[in-house]
């Protein structure tokens, strides 16, 4: 199944506030601490032939104009039909502007299919420019149940400037990875302006599936309604090196949204990118498994207030979320909160602990609540709204943080917590937090 089917990919909407009241699970492993994560295995590169051809476009009836969309699109998919049934491992788009998108139900408009053991090359100068549609799906690009795939340079431009909204839609993306596909790597791609994603990975298999051995790699995703990437089952997944901004027009408006639904995605790192100006936050993690989120920098950016702010996991997930900087400016509708837990007050099943390590924030707070099995260290946060805070959380482990601010109010606040605490520093001295794992601890009354 795929977006020219009626199916939707549904996501939550907004993630605004999703925190809610009741005692945490204690999910305890032997030895009462969980296990520690582990970082994940990166993705299998694509294996493609070495063999270059470049698509004709004469002979196919292909405009590098940006007119006849109908011809280009058929005339493009044509040409990769035949010059991958020839042994061409690396097709080649020459510059210029192709219009793209042929209608082929009320609900899909098609664009560039791609094949197995294929990498599409476009010129940098090479731009997929949707042409004005009024289905609410589609996709620019198109990987769906093919292996060893790439696509590399050019620009990919959707039609949100001038879409036709007969109804609500969200369903179209500049690149599409989806019915199980596995190795595919994007890499050097602009891509901007979808009623949707700038990427979206769905598996479309049965209950548990996933896409497998993606990377999205050295791109730009920009002014995309609905996010940078969507991963709604992706298995063994690197989004690195990209910058990923302007995502806002309808919920959720994440740079990076893992989302699983029946599917299953884990093994995901995201690390090096630069977050700005993205609505909804920067990055979450609804239900991954196996994340690592290391060393990417985020800003809300000038005129921009986030609606759930730069990184917010659900309870139940594990990540590791490391060596990140995280700056708020105008804070969010939860506040100034640079890391935050939502809690859904189900029972807890993971038992591997999630790692906030190493990171700086500036003003803003690391908050978590509700939860269980969470260390907290060597992290740096500092200003006005620089705070830990900890709301009836178990299994805690907070070491060695080192918080800036005046004063000694909303410094390190626990609620009616279990664990351990040594090494930790407010303006240069030592705070002491006496908390244990086998009695709540609290320096705040939770108000």
């Amino acid at each position: 199944m795929d977006l020219r089917s009626r199916a939707r990919i549904l996501f939550a909407g907004s993630l605004l506030l999703a925190a809610c009241s009741s005692d945490p699970d204690d999910a305890t492993a032997p030895g009462g601490r969980g296990v520690d994560p582990t970082e994940p295995p990166l993705p299998t590169a694509p294996s493609v032939p070495a063999r270059e051809c470049v698509i004709d476009l004469a002979k196919h009836g292909i405009a590098n104009d940006g007119t006849r969309p109908d011809a280009t699109t058929d005339g493009i998919n044509a040409a990769i039909a035949a010059l991958v049934g020839e042994g061409c491992g690396r097709v080649k788009l020459p510059a210029g502007t192709y219009a793209i998108g042929k209608k082929l139900s009320d609900a899909y408009t098609g664009g560039i299919r791609l094949k197995s053991g294929m990498t599409l090359v476009m010129d940098d100068a090479a731009v997929l420019q949707l042409r004005q549609t009024d289905t609410w799906a589609y996709c620019v690009i198109e990987i769906s149940g093919q292996h060893d795939v790439g696509v590399t340079g050019g620009s990919i431009v959707g039609d949100r400037d001038v879409h036709v909204f007969k109804e609500p839609g969200e369903e179209g993306h500049c690149i599409c990875v989806q019915d199980e596909s596995e190795r595919v790597a994007i890499d050097r791609v602009r891509m901007s302006k979808a009623i949707g994603d700038g990427v979206l990975v769905v598996a479309q298999g049965e209950a548990g599936s996933s896409c497998k051995d993606v990377s999205i790699t050295n791109s730009e995703l920009f002014d995309n309604r609905r996010q940078g990437v969507s991963i709604v089952g992706g298995m063994r997944v690197l989004i690195a090196n990209n910058e990923i901004h302007h995502i806002q027009g309808t919920a959720p408006q994440f740079g990076v949204d893992i989302e699983s639904l029946k599917y299953l995605s884990r093994d995901i790192t995201i690390r090096d990118n630069r977050f700005h100006h993205n609505r909804g936050g920067d990055f979450v993690n609804t239900d991954g498994r196996g994340v690592l989120f290391e060393r990417n920098t985020m800003e809300d950016g000038d005129g921009n207030k986030y609606t759930d702010g730069p990184v917010i996991y659900w309870s139940n997930t594990d990540q590791i979320i490391r060596d990140n900087s995280i700056f708020m400016a105008q804070g969010s509708a939860n506040g100034k909160m640079g890391i935050l837990e939502y809690s859904h007050k189900k029972p807890r099943t993971n038992l591997t602990r999630t790692l906030i390590e190493g990171n700086t924030l500036r003003d803003c707070s690391i908050d978590v609540m509700y939860d269980s099995l969470v260390t907290v260290r060597r992290n740096v946060v500092r200003g006005p709204s620089a705070a830990y805070i900890f709301f009836q959380v178990s299994g805690l482990e907070l070491f060695d943080n080192v918080l800036e601010k005046d004063g000694r109010s909303y410094s390190y606040m626990l609620h009616d917590c279990r664990g351990a605490a040594s090494g930790n520093v407010l303006n240069g001295t030592a705070f002491p937090i006496t908390m244990t794992p086998d009695a709540p601890f609290s320096n705040w009354d939770g108000r």
